[in-house]
């Protein structure tokens, strides 16, 4: 593995920043589940011997019949399962924030680097206006993976980056773009196309900053629903 560049935290030092932020975000959304999920459902169960539950009242038995027998049960499963729901956020959350420190630390390098492998392989395809457009049937996640493992290591996490940016990156439209671009300004018939690796190094960096930026609006969607569902609950054995 090569040596850091100065002035860039070490790999170790970013994992383990990235391990701590996915940790604690896991941490906070196993909290929350247990906590707002696991409390919501005890309370709604307590609620099932309210007036509109006649058999829940009388217990035993009766009871059980009731959340069988009615929508009650569907809506306390529901309302348990939100349990999982926010461990799952948590770790969405988790997952955002460790990428953060990532990018922070190595996203320039990263986006550097990945952009000259993808285009050198674009560089390497015949130059057909089809053949280009075809261009993500030549990229690998394994090959790519492996060219940056002397940035970012080697393991899942450079894996998923990988795939990630490959997924979302709009190939057609960039080869679209580049091409236009030489054809007014003219480039290197042969050998390496700065133009190429400055524009896919520019939307890396930008495809990096969009998977690294956590987002709250599934969490307040999730808390929206369970607080609806909730109401809806108390609705149905009132």
């Amino acid at each position: 593995m090569s040596s850091d560049p100065v002035g860039q935290p070490s790999l170790a030092r970013t994992g383990a920043k990235a391990g701590l932020a996915f940790a604690g975000s896991v941490i906070k959304g196993g909290l929350l589940g247990v906590i707002l999920g696991g409390g919501v459902f005890f309370f709604y169960l307590s609620q099932l011997q309210g007036p509109g539950n006649t058999a829940a009242r009388a217990g035993g038995a009766g009871a059980i019949i009731t959340l069988l027998t009615t929508p009650s049960v569907l809506v306390a499963v529901l309302l348990l399962l939100f349990v999982a729901v926010y461990v799952m956020l948590g770790v969405a959350q988790g997952r955002a924030r460790a990428m953060q420190h990532l990018v922070a630390a190595r996203g320039e390098a990263v986006s550097q680097r990945l952009a000259g492998a993808i285009a050198a392989r674009i560089e390497a395809m015949p130059r057909t206006q089809g053949a280009l457009h075809r261009a993500a049937d030549w990229l690998s996640v394994d090959a790519l993976s492996k060219q940056l493992a002397p940035v970012l290591g080697e393991g899942k996490a450079v894996r998923s980056v990988v795939a990630f940016v490959l997924n979302r990156l709009p190939m057609s439209e960039m080869l679209a773009e580049w091409q236009e671009s030489r054809a007014e300004h003219g480039g290197p018939a042969e050998g390496e196309d700065p133009a190429l690796r400055a524009l896919l190094t520019r939307r890396i960096n930008e495809t990096l900053q969009d998977m690294a930026t956590p987002s709250r609006k599934p969490l307040y969607i999730a808390l929206g629903a369970h607080a609806a569902l909730l109401g809806v609950g108390l609705w149905l054995v009132n």
